[in-house]
């Protein structure tokens, strides 16, 4: 009985001086840490290829109370592609591929957010690679990490959308047109 009259005290006390205790003030989460990253795979005459972006940079400003006010974007060095040997990483960064000289960067900037339940949040935005720039909208689950933020997204991307594999590479049954990609940020607050 007396605990039950303290904690209504004590929220009394706070509805009056118009204060909240600091944990339940909204968190805006707007730094990209280290651990984020952005992985990919694909299938070649029916082989599966797994690879990755060693240089990903993303600008966050993300705030759950204020999904109007979000914002992500997310851009991987094309000639940062890690897909396992030099020949390959050659090959895809080559003007069949991601030609990463003439377009340094693939990236996605989100345009808006839409809730689809706790923790999950269908962002819609705009995917730009090799000088071709689509709509996509990606589903992001999110977790707490401390007091991190952890935003995960997968999605097939449509390689013939963005001209990645052209020439011989065109053939759909030698790359399959589905790229699986995955995304892996760790954001934290401001």
């Amino acid at each position: 009985m007396l605990h039950r009259r303290w904690v209504q005290t004590l929220v009394l006390a706070f509805a009056i001086s118009g204060s909240a205790p600091a944990w339940a003030q909204p968190v805006a989460y707007t730094h990209a840490l280290p651990a984020s990253n952005v992985t990919f795979s694909a299938t070649q005459m029916g082989v599966p290829m797994k690879g990755r972006f060693k240089t990903v940079s993303a600008q966050v400003d993300f705030m759950p109370g204020d999904l109007a006010g979000s914002h992500v974007a997310v851009a991987v060095q094309a000639a940062s592609i890690d897909a396992g040997s030099a020949q390959t990483n050659a090959l895809l960064t080559g003007a069949d591929w991601l030609a990463a000289q003439a377009d340094p960067q693939a990236r996605f900037v989100s345009s808006s957010f839409a809730p689809d339940g706790p923790g999950r949040y269908w962002l819609s935005g705009t995917f730009s690679a090799k000088g071709h720039s689509q709509p996509l909208r990606v589903l992001v689950s999110t977790h707490p990490d401390g007091k991190n933020l952890v935003m995960d997204a997968h999605f097939h991307l449509d390689r013939t959308a963005f001209g990645l594999g052209t020439g011989s590479w065109s053939d759909t049954s030698v790359v399959a047109a589905a790229i699986p990609v995955q995304v892996h940020l760790v954001v934290s607050p401001q």
